[in-house]
């Protein structure tokens, strides 16, 4: 079986050193996903690209972080033909702890059910990309067809 790179135009790349979803099978493989947009991954691409430091990270609020970071996540699994509920595994690093029932609100609208939902691992990160507020990585499965 072949790796399969999944790219998708509703997920903007920052042009680092990696991919942001690959499947192997049926299985599918997400990177850290911080909650960059497309304006500022274009800056950020054109940093790297003359040799200059990062631009800082936009003032967004939380929940809008939260909200980009688990779309884009939606948008990557979907593209890789599957669906949220088909995550096995999601780690979540939250710049702040304290922001944990704000984020579990939202990311739960994400899913059908409460047996739906992934195993998780939630923790406060040390530092995020670009101080953002959070990072969401996930692993899961493509469902067979007609099964």
């Amino acid at each position: 079986m072949d790796k399969q790179v999944i790219r998708t135009p509703a997920v903007p790349e920052t042009g680092g050193p990696f991919n942001l979803c690959v499947r192997h099978g049926d299985m599918i493989y997400v990177s850290g996903l911080p909650p960059f947009e497309e304006d500022y991954c274009a800056r950020l691409r054109a940093a790297r690209a003359r040799g200059e430091p990062p631009p800082p990270f936009p003032d967004l609020p939380f929940e809008r972080q939260v909200r980009i970071v688990m779309d884009h996540l939606k948008a990557l699994v979907e593209a890789a033909g599957s669906n949220m509920d088909c995550l096995l595994k999601v780690i979540v690093w939250l710049k702040d702890q304290r922001q944990q029932e704000a984020f579990d609100r939202i990311y739960r609208t994400y899913f059908s059910s409460a047996e739906a939902l992934p195993a998780r691992t939630r923790m406060q990160a040390g530092r995020t990309p670009m101080d953002c507020a959070l990072e969401v990585e996930a692993i899961g499965y493509v469902p067979r067809r007609g099964g």
